[in-house]
């Protein structure tokens, strides 16, 4: 039973994450000249796109996207700490720093139609999701991103299909975990955009919100989310 509760809670722990990621893509593509901040491989082919087109604006804000991530990946990979649990709560405590800086930016300046401030909503916004991509590896759940879900839906069908439809041994709890990410990630996309239809300033806290309580779950959890 208890082993059953700490997956519960670490699916909610991803959950959380998972809107995050959802609501940042829809508010950097919907506001911030349609661009994604967290799925790189839908952000590399705009800047392909931009570049072919020649659309160079179009492509730099797809190039800052990128680079963004990339640092964020590559500054949360520097968090060494004694075991997963604390690099997790670092890791998140940075990026609900950058997610706070641009949601304050966002309510006191508004969206940035264009100029510095947009290139930094762009470039903050994806380094905020470059430190969440390491964070959810700091989650012993296995085949449950909170970024991109395209390999986690061909392996939702695949398990579905030689599992629940063609008998093959196995469990269709992977799948199931995979179908809620996915869910959650779709709701969220769903919600953000309808919040920013009716009100700005309430869409663009939503990443803030959820990542604040992905650490205030994480810190309840203790060591009750074991090292990965």
């Amino acid at each position: 039973m208890p082993q059953v509760q700490r997956l519960e809670l670490r699916d909610a722990l991803l959950g959380l994450l998972a809107c995050a990621a959802s609501a940042t893509d829809v508010i950097a593509f919907l506001r911030l000249h349609q661009v994604f901040t967290s799925a790189m491989t839908g952000n590399t082919a705009l800047l392909g796109m931009a570049l072919g087109q020649g659309r160079l604006t179009a492509a730099l804000l797809s190039l800052l996207a990128l680079a963004g991530y990339i640092a964020g990946a590559a500054l949360a990979a520097l968090v060494l700490r004694h075991d997963a649990h604390h690099e997790l709560r670092d890791i998140l405590g940075l990026e609900a720093l950058v997610l706070l800086g641009i949601t304050l930016l966002w309510w006191s300046r508004g969206f940035p139609a264009s100029g510095p401030l947009l290139q930094l909503s762009v470039a903050a916004s994806a380094l905020a999701m470059g430190l969440q991509s390491v964070a959810a590896r700091k989650i012993p759940v296995d085949g449950v991103p909170t970024v991109v879900f395209t390999s986690t839906l061909t392996s939702l069908v695949m398990t579905f299909m030689q599992v629940g439809v063609r008998g093959r041994p196995g469990s269709l709890f992977p799948a199931r975990r995979q179908a809620l990410a996915f869910g959650i990630y779709a709701g969220a996309a769903v919600l953000t955009a309808a919040l920013l239809h009716w009100r700005d300033p309430v869409a663009a806290a939503v990443p803030l919100c959820a990542v604040l309580a992905a650490l205030g779950l994480q810190r309840a959890l203790g060591r009750g989310v074991p090292a990965s």
